[in-house]
């Protein structure tokens, strides 16, 4: 008796328990529903900030590289080695040469209305032509491209053959051009002989004559002749939501002269707007686009534009918004300007910067 009077306490606790109201139930639920809710509003916010953030950062990061090409090509516009383009005209001996007056080649720049932007100039019918999108501008960059070449002597007449050595000699191969050039002459020429035997003879069956400007001595410097065009394409892959990618793109020469297919460089160009600084009688320097600039050799300087949006439609909205490049305004579809961007939820900014031309006064 005494031990069962002794359980009987705990058994009424036992009883006594009780489980969760229906309102503590609720007030529960509701609790955790709100910080989970919390939870998942702070973790889309944070993926959404860190999705724009990453576009941003590569769309700054495909602006620097753009920049940094061209800017590297068009410093050099009209490059001849030390001989001054202004003063020292090159003279042209090559058979079907890709200029026939360098100083006047050097720069060249189009605006892009249609398919026949190119009509008259060495990319009519090429692919560039078509490929090139409307509303965006074209340029053409040519130079001297220096190669680790050397004479290894004088050349006795101008009529010489040039003797060469240098890691660069086996690049080239028989009928390749070249630009040779010192500070008081410079001549493009084509190569006649075998290029590897490290004596490059200049005759007249693959140039109009085998005379060169002067005999060169050891201290010339040998270049290849480098063209190359910039504009922006379709690069023919889309979006994850079926929109056209663009990029920027970039086109050279072989050593013979003849063109290269283009290469993409950079995506997400949509958009290259280039204005022209010529320079007047005043000094000052005026600013226009390419169709609006009476003579290229008064160009010294240029002012570089472009749109670049990100793949990923990272924002909230429909891009509705206007974009200031040099001498053109990019509208939305909707805005009715004369060159729009689409409206989606790409990521767009516009990068603007000033380049000078080292062999321009």
């Amino acid at each position: 008796m005494t031990r069962r009077a002794e359980t009987l306490p705990n058994l009424r606790a036992i009883c006594h328990q009780q489980g969760l109201s229906l309102v503590e139930l609720m007030i529960a639920l509701a609790l955790s529903s709100a910080l989970i809710l919390g939870i998942f509003t702070v973790y889309m916010d944070s993926s959404q900030t860190s999705r724009m953030s990453t576009g941003l950062a590569r769309i700054q990061e495909s602006a620097r590289i753009a920049t940094d090409i061209m800017a590297r090509d068009m410093r050099m516009v009209g490059f001849q080695g030390c001989a001054d383009p202004n003063s020292v005209t090159m003279n042209i001996i090559a058979d079907n040469p890709p200029t026939t007056d360098f100083f006047e080649t050097t720069l060249r720049g189009w605006e892009v209305a249609d398919g026949t932007w190119a009509d008259g100039s060495e990319f009519d019918g090429d692919p560039i032509e078509s490929a090139a999108i409307a509303g965006s501008d074209v340029i053409v960059v040519q130079r001297g491209d220096t190669m680790e070449i050397e004479l290894t002597g004088n050349m006795s007449a101008n009529n010489a053959n040039i003797q060469v050595a240098g890691d660069d000699v086996d690049l080239f191969a028989q009928n390749d051009i070249v630009m040779i050039s010192d500070c008081e002459a410079a001549d493009l020429f084509r190569i006649s002989s075998n290029p590897d035997s490290g004596t490059w003879a200049h005759a007249n069956n693959v140039n109009t004559t085998n005379r060169l400007g002067q005999a060169y001595q050891a201290s010339a410097r040998i270049m290849r002749f480098s063209s190359t065009a910039y504009f922006v394409a379709d690069t023919g892959r889309d979006d994850v939501r079926g929109a056209d990618i663009f990029a920027l793109y970039r086109q050279t020469n072989n050593l013979d002269g003849t063109a290269l297919a283009p290469q993409e460089i950079v995506e997400g160009v949509e958009n290259l707007q280039i204005e022209y600084g010529e320079r007047l009688a005043s000094g000052n320097i005026r600013f226009r686009p390419a169709d609006e600039v009476g003579d290229m050799g008064t160009v010294v300087a240029l002012r570089l534009g472009m749109l670049i949006s990100h793949a990923d439609p990272v924002r909230d909205d429909d891009d509705a918004a206007d974009y200031s490049l040099p001498g053109q305004v990019i509208t939305a579809a909707s805005g009715g300007g004369t060159v729009t961007h689409p409206e989606d939820r790409r990521l767009r900014r516009t990068f603007t910067t000033t380049i000078m031309l080292r062999n321009r006064d």
